[in-house]
């Protein structure tokens, strides 16, 4: 049987402020599910994965899977954050930032958005790439903003949009690729941290970055407990 065999269907879950104020205390282990605090009250339950090795996990937002509803719930909670910024543009970290970048921008009464992408269209210029990984995917790779758009964000106020930050490296790319053609970029807005480790990494872009990320809501990484159940791990909290 393979790995892919083994994996329960995608599916997470929202509650509005008055269903996540009736949940039952959230004990110290976890098995299956993480439920996650968002700003304004609710919560959002996702799927615990576990990592290559066995004995760590997170918890699971694919942005790209989750039901509509679900989407619709927190796009406003996401264009509020964003809105906290003053963007003139919205631009989105490919791949997952894609869809709730779009929603942002139509949100905040904007015309438009700038997508940054991974694939390289035959028009591209490699200087406006820069390198890219993410935690759940760690093949190398670029992120790329196509030339006709560098007019759209040059000297403009642009706020990042992405799922999950988590290492910080995709984010740091962006942003760099995004100051070179010009913006001046203001900040990122992102569904929920993980962890703590992107700071330092967004911290090379200047004192007090960290700062400008704006998160609806924040998760741990989790380290095996024993008998299929999992915990925090220190200092991810």
């Amino acid at each position: 049987m393979s790995n892919t065999d083994l994996l329960t269907p995608y599916a997470a879950r929202w509650y509005t402020a008055a269903q996540a104020r009736a949940l039952p205390p959230a004990g110290p282990t976890f098995s299956g599910t993480f439920t996650v605090a968002l700003q304004g009250g609710s919560a959002l339950e996702l799927p615990l994965r576990v990592l290559p090795g066995g004995d760590k996990a997170i918890a699971l937002l694919m942005s790209n899977q989750t039901p509509f509803a679900v989407e619709d719930a927190l796009a406003p909670l996401v264009t509020a954050a964003a809105a906290s910024l003053q963007p003139e543009v919205i631009a989105a970290v490919p791949t997952m930032g894609l869809d709730y970048a779009r929603l942002v921008a139509r949100g905040l009464g904007l015309a438009d958005y700038v997508a940054l992408g991974h694939s390289r269209k035959f028009w591209y210029d490699e200087a406006l790439s820069e390198a890219a990984t993410s935690s759940t995917s760690t093949q190398g790779k670029r992120v790329y903003l196509d030339p006709a758009l560098v007019a759209r964000v040059r000297g403009k106020r642009v706020v990042l949009v992405d799922d999950v930050i988590n290492t910080g490296v995709s984010a740091l790319s962006a942003v760099r690729l995004l100051e070179r053609a010009g913006a001046e970029v203001v900040g990122l807005t992102v569904l929920l941290s993980e962890g703590h480790a992107w700071r330092a990494v967004v911290g090379e872009l200047g004192a007090g970055w960290d700062q400008r990320v704006r998160a609806v809501g924040h998760i741990p990484m989790f380290e095996a407990a024993g008998d299929g159940r999992w915990q925090p791990m220190a200092g991810t909290l």
